[in-house]
């Protein structure tokens, strides 16, 4: 008698799982980095999931890898998924940070621009950055409010306002443009340099700050990553 084979239950999911961990580009990263052993990896996709494990793409150093990551266990339904798949971003997390949240090792960054985490003064300065603008370009509005600002300021230190954070968010998008290319070089793509200029370039600082300490982490891994090397 002809044995029946069991269906696995992951699989027929695998294309909304695998969209659900690449979403999270840091924890695809992070999977490639650690289970797959490679450090140096900046980008990181992962292709498929079934009930014994995941597999990951990886970029490292111009080339691409695959990596297969089991489960502890088989799983035997959908809702089991997400756990394990925590559970084990958990553990790469721990083990590339360290259990210093600030640990300077490799951590499972990703180089794409991302939306920065505005705090309150932030939120404000670009609030009024937006009005600054708007009053520049739309004078004439009706309301009470930016009319009242518009004459306590005074169209000239508005026009000049504008002018200001114009030069200020260029000049900022060029500091960018130095920090993937130079200091963070081998880590960053092309893509990725433009991309973190023109978020740069709208968010100002909060963007800027978050990519010079994104760079100088990269390069302080790929300076130790290189160090055992030197010494040979």
């Amino acid at each position: 008698m002809q044995r029946r084979v069991q269906k696995d239950p992951i699989a027929e999911y695998s294309t909304r799982l695998c969209e659900y961990v690449n979403n999270q580009p840091a924890v695809a990263l992070s999977y490639a980095r650690y289970f797959g052993e490679y450090p140096m990896a900046t980008k990181a996709t992962m292709t498929s999931i079934d009930q014994d494990g995941f597999d990951v793409v990886c970029h490292d150093q111009g080339e691409q890898h695959e990596v297969r990551v089991t489960f502890a266990h088989s799983l035997h339904a959908v809702s089991q998924v997400k756990h394990e798949l925590d559970t084990l971003a958990r553990e790469a997390e721990t083990a590339l940070r360290g259990n210093d949240p600030q640990s300077q090792g490799l951590m499972p960054d990703c180089p794409s621009a991302v939306l920065p985490d505005l705090d309150a003064l932030s939120m404000v300065l670009l609030l009024m950055a937006s009005v600054v603008i708007y009053l520049d370009f739309f004078p004439n509005t009706k309301s009470p409010a930016l009319q009242w600002v518009l004459k306590t300021a005074g169209p000239w230190r508005i026009h000049l306002g504008v002018q200001a954070l114009v030069i200020i968010h260029i000049i900022e998008s060029f500091v960018s443009m130095y920090f993937t290319a130079v200091v963070g070089q081998g880590f960053f793509q092309t893509a990725d340099v433009i991309q973190w200029a023109l978020v740069v370039v709208v968010f100002g600082y909060p963007s800027l700050f978050h990519l010079i300490r994104l760079a100088s982490r990269q390069r302080q891994v790929a300076q130790a990553q290189g160090q055992p090397q030197a010494n040979k």
